[in-house]
């Protein structure tokens, strides 16, 4: 190989690397502000659409159901700091809290459905709405909760920020679930 070839070939191999650069340098701004909208982005935009998602259930979550009034003490201590040391463990341990209260919430009912044991997660909401426990806003926040739980249990890495947002909002809707039973 020849000097002429070598730097024709080096010049080929580094053309997409440059222009990507150069491209970066002009429009660093852009990529800044689009950076600080995105927290965390693994293999592709689920991280980001997870804390995106939370964010739109914070939104959505009515004032009938407190974040702040919801019961405080030393479960609800717990489920923060588990948010802080272990976000995965905490999400999944609030969303196990949630389902329990929804159960128990039931039990209190007669159902012709069978005992709330017997029924699946995905028409818990179905029969607290008959009950009147809860209202169509907190059904969505059920299974938009119950979704998320899903993507956490299989293999995805919230932040701890996450995880707080996320132990908040089911954490509001059980104690809106306790107050009804």
């Amino acid at each position: 190989m020849d000097w002429l070839t070598f730097i024709s070939s080096l010049v080929r191999s580094l053309a997409w690397p440059v222009f990507a650069l150069i491209l970066a340098l002009l429009f660093r701004d852009q990529i800044l502000q689009f950076g600080s909208f995105i927290k965390k982005l693994r293999a592709g935009p689920i991280e980001a659409e997870f804390e995106h998602d939370l964010e739109q259930l914070r939104s959505l979550s009515p004032g009938r159901v407190d974040v702040v009034s919801a019961r405080a003490g030393e479960a609800e201590t717990f489920l923060t700091e588990l948010a802080e040391r272990h976000p995965r463990t905490a999400i999944l341990e609030a969303w196990t809290r949630l389902e329990r209260a929804a159960r128990t919430s039931l039990s209190s009912q007669e159902s012709e459905d069978g005992s709330p044991g017997e029924v699946s997660a995905v028409r818990l909401p179905e029969l607290l709405v008959r009950a009147g426990l809860i209202d169509q806003p907190q059904v969505t926040l059920y299974h938009e909760l119950r979704r998320l739980r899903r993507e956490v249990a299989r293999d995805l890495d919230p932040t701890n920020e996450a995880a707080r947002i996320y132990v908040e909002l089911s954490r509001a809707l059980q104690s809106q679930l306790d107050r009804g039973a």
